[in-house]
């Protein structure tokens, strides 16, 4: 094998490894959740509880207050009255992203009346506590799906942004417009899929731009060719090579439309300086000429010795 063909196979083993390693970052992460009580009460707590338990097994999400992607918050207000006998929990949940952004809310109301044939004494503990058991149950069981809807959607755009970020880092910027297109408005990131879909746009035209700078440019046609080239916006990650480029045509068409440069003989000088150079032209052909001459006479003598043995 060549030395040309071993590096060829050396590259593309490298250019394979890359593009695995690509496809092996391309797994989304986990979404990272911290699941908070609104008011710092016992009874928020237990809600807390009850959501954390069931989404940390959740391979996809990550149950972290460090650096979290969303908040998932817990509120309820209890509210009792002796007179009445009436028992009420109104609670709600809230999930939202780390910039403020509500993904889902739940709300849930629990009431119980007490029916006491005593007006004013305390309220039956264990209709309280079923209200408040009944109250944290319902918010839970409200929430769980939500959180599993929404970390499907997030799950779904992240590993949609990331295959189209794969694809325009290796110029197939069609497919990576297209995956983007997948991203619906249900998810906290549709604004900046969007904006990933006009940056790619963008780079795309920058690159046809490009390429018809170069062919352009090969073909010698300079101005077409940075016009091309001036194209390139500039924010586009193209814009270096189109500039150099640009500026490398401009240099080519500055001397391809330079006036030929016409030596004139210089009639005024001495005719003593042209007759001095003419005689050591003659001189040196002389000098040439006996050379040979020489060479002649020695080469004739030598035939004679061997003709005259």
């Amino acid at each position: 094998m060549s030395g040309t063909k071993k590096l060829c196979s050396f590259l593309l083993a490298i250019v394979s490894a890359v593009f695995c390693c690509l496809q092996a970052i391309a797994a989304a992460p986990p979404v990272r959740i911290a699941v908070v009580t609104g008011g710092g009460s016992g009874i928020e707590q237990e809600i807390v509880d009850k959501i954390t338990n069931e989404i940390q097994n959740d391979p996809n999400v990550a149950v972290s207050t460090v650096n979290p992607d969303w908040y998932v918050v817990c509120n309820i207000k209890e509210m009792m009255d002796q007179m009445s006998g009436q028992i009420r929990y109104n609670g709600n949940v809230i999930i939202k992203t780390t910039k403020g952004k509500i993904l889902d809310t739940v709300a849930v109301q629990k009431y119980n009346q007490d029916f006491s044939l005593t007006p004013g004494t305390p309220l039956n503990k264990a209709l309280v506590d079923r209200a408040a058991r009944e109250a944290t149950q319902a918010a839970a069981n409200r929430t769980i799906p939500a959180i599993q809807r929404a970390v499907q959607v997030e799950m779904e755009t992240r590993e949609q942004i990331i295959k189209a970020q794969i694809m325009a880092e290796q110029e197939e910027y069609d497919g990576a417009i297209n995956a983007l297109r997948l991203v619906t408005p249900d998810s906290p990131h549709f604004e900046n899929a969007r904006d990933l879909m006009a940056e790619f746009s963008m780079e795309k035209d920058a690159l046809e731009n490009l390429k018809k700078g170069q062919s352009l440019g090969a073909a010698h046609k300079y101005g077409p060719a940075i016009a091309a080239l001036n194209a390139v916006p500039a924010k586009s990650k193209y814009k270096g090579k189109a500039k150099a480029l640009a500026a490398s045509y401009g240099g080519s068409a500055k001397r391809a439309t330079a006036p030929k440069k016409v030596l004139v003989k210089n009639n005024s000088g001495s005719a003593a300086a042209g007759s001095g150079n003419q005689d050591a032209e003659l001189k040196a052909l002389d000098k040439v000429l006996k050379m040979e001459k020489k060479a002649i006479e020695d080469a004739q003598s030598q035939v004679n010795k061997r003709l005259n043995k």
